[in-house]
């Protein structure tokens, strides 16, 4: 008897759960998993400030579910927007369809809470999807654009303040973020750097609580340091177009207010029927059950879920290491229904501890049991938990785009290695190296074949014909990498003279993509790419359905 299980939701939770399901059931035919999302891809959230501060495209933190899913032949991938669950008929209702289930997992995620603050919804900016991301981008661009050519002092200076309010981890990344993307502001139209002033306003008289009092230390001075203005103890009453009014103090003359101050479930969940708790977020039992609709069989992950370790007063907080420890737990459970058993997994908080950015090369990592570290090596940690989460959903497309994108193609040198990789270095300076290197294997295996000694010191006929069709790739550009590749295996395994040493440093110097420049690679490598991708992952497409 087949049996539909539906996954409500492509974010953190969603993702691994659904990989796990898919790996639990790869051999029961009768089990498919559905995976319902609005988008036809998955948003890397942690990221949307990098790609509100221009540090990284859009496309670079999405992530296609046809490509994570491609070869998953038991997961069917449907884009659509849910509005409603039948619990009594097991059903859920989209806008395009219906799903009936056995097993659901709800992990749909958050949205801003403006806690019914008057003027948050018209006049400030969010930093929850990739629409908010892009708009805040623009508006940002824009702002400043105006601001640096505006005459009018006070006007001049509303429009060069950017003010964000919250400071847990969304609001003190994008602090960072604004330091760094200050001065790239400042360069593009012309102003001092010090002209555009960030503000970080917090309701509380501490920032960044999620952290211990030692590590937002560190965070509130590295702040200070870059003239980030804190305002502690500091209550939003209200956002005009044009300022942001304080409780108690004057208002701050600003046309950027980026609100960060906390999250609630998803709107939707609440026409679900399931009770809610803080935030909204749905109560589950200790099995990460929706409370109520045990027998249902209908669990909830990520930003939805209100988990609770068992004997704890509170939820643990909604993070994506939190969502991912609830979509191991749920996904072992929703296995024990679709099996037919009961020996369920309580869900406990297994908090490894926290990695922040603040920028691209500073950071604080608060791990292994307390264990502080800060500076270039925690924001090299954070990027390592990023891996882990790619490594989890077992994705090598992830990983290798994550990489070409954070760390490759990066503008003004964002990236915690600075220029030394962002730098997109002109490929044609090395076109004259390629043509004589080419030249120069060819006539070196020529020799060989004749009988005359080459580099090697030796007479080799075969030796001799792979130089001729290696030189030949590399001066006509063709499979350039591969061919200096194998240069470079020659050279360390075969070759032992040290007059001829200098071959691997060209080689090497020619693995940088050199046959795309007057090179046949121009064509030979995007049609490779295209090819490959196409037959390893399929064609992404804007919407998919069952």
């Amino acid at each position: 008897m087949s049996k539909n299980i539906v996954v409500v939701g492509a974010g953190f939770a969603g993702i691994l759960a659904t990989k796990k399901l898919a790996k639990r059931f790869k051999s029961n035919s009768d089990v498919t998993i559905t995976l319902i999302d609005r988008h036809s891809y998955f948003t890397y959230l942690t990221q949307l400030h990098e790609v509100a501060t221009e540090r990284v495209q859009p496309d670079a933190i999405q992530y296609d579910l046809q490509h994570l899913f491609n070869h998953t032949k038991n997961v069917k991938l449907v884009t659509d927007t849910v509005s409603q669950i039948d619990k009594d008929n097991k059903t859920v209702i989209g806008e395009n369809g219906t799903y009936p289930f056995d097993s659901l997992l709800i992990s749909m995620g958050g949205e801003p809470n403006d806690f019914g603050t008057p003027g948050v919804k018209e006049n400030s900016y969010t930093l929850w999807s990739m629409e908010d991301a892009i708009a805040l981008r623009d508006h940002i661009s824009d702002v400043i654009r105006r601001g640096a050519v505006e005459r009018d002092p006070q006007k001049r200076q509303a429009m060069l303040t950017l003010v964000v309010c919250g400071s847990g981890f969304t609001g003190a990344e994008t602090v960072g973020e604004l330091i760094d993307y200050r001065k790239v502001l400042a360069k593009e139209n012309r102003v001092d750097p010090n002209e555009i002033k960030v503000i970080l306003v917090e309701a509380a008289p501490t920032i960044i609580n999620m952290l211990d009092r030692t590590n937002a230390a560190h965070a509130e001075s590295y702040f200070k340091k870059n003239n980030v203005e804190i305002r502690k103890n500091s209550q939003i009453t209200k956002v005009n177009v044009d300022s942001v009014e304080i409780k108690e103090q004057d208002p701050i003359s600003t046309q950027t207010l980026i609100w960060t101050a906390g999250v609630k479930t998803n709107h939707t969940a609440d026409e679900f029927g399931i009770e809610a708790g803080r935030g909204g977020r749905l109560v589950t039992n200790t099995y990460l059950q929706a409370k109520g609709f045990e027998d249902k069989s209908i669990y909830v992950a990520g930003d939805n879920a209100n988990a609770t370790e068992e004997g704890a007063e509170r939820a643990v907080p909604q993070t994506a290491q939190e969502a991912e420890n609830e979509a191991v737990v749920t996904s072992q459970n929703i296995t024990e229904d679709i099996n037919g058993t009961s020996n369920y997994t309580a869900f406990t908080d297994k908090n490894m501890g926290f990695t922040v950015s603040f920028g691209a090369r500073y950071g604080i990592a608060q791990v292994f049991g307390g264990k502080r570290i800060r500076g270039w090596i925690a924001t090299c940690m954070k990027h390592a938990s990023n891996y882990m989460y790619f490594a989890k959903i077992h994705s090598g497309y992830a990983m290798w785009k994550y990489t070409m994108d954070e760390f490759f193609r990066v503008a003004n040198n964002r990236t915690v290695f600075g220029a030394n990789t962002a730098r997109n270095g002109n490929v044609l300076w090395s076109l004259p190296l390629r043509l004589f290197f080419g030249i120069a294997l060819f006539m070196d295996g020529m020799s060989n074949m004749g009988g005359t000694a080459g580099w090697l010191s030796t007479v080799s006929p075969t030796i001799g014909t792979i130089e001729l069709v290696l030189g030949i790739l590399i001066f006509f550009g063709l499979a350039s990498w591969c061919a200096n590749f194998l240069v470079i295996l020659g050279f360390l395994f075969f070759i032992h003279t040290w007059s001829a040493v200098w071959i691997l440093f060209v080689a090497f110097a020619l693995l940088n993509g050199s046959g795309r420049s007057f090179g046949l690679d121009f064509w030979f490598v995007p049609w490779l790419q295209r090819t490959w991708g196409r037959s390893r992952y399929g064609i992404p497409r804007s919407i998919y359905h069952d």
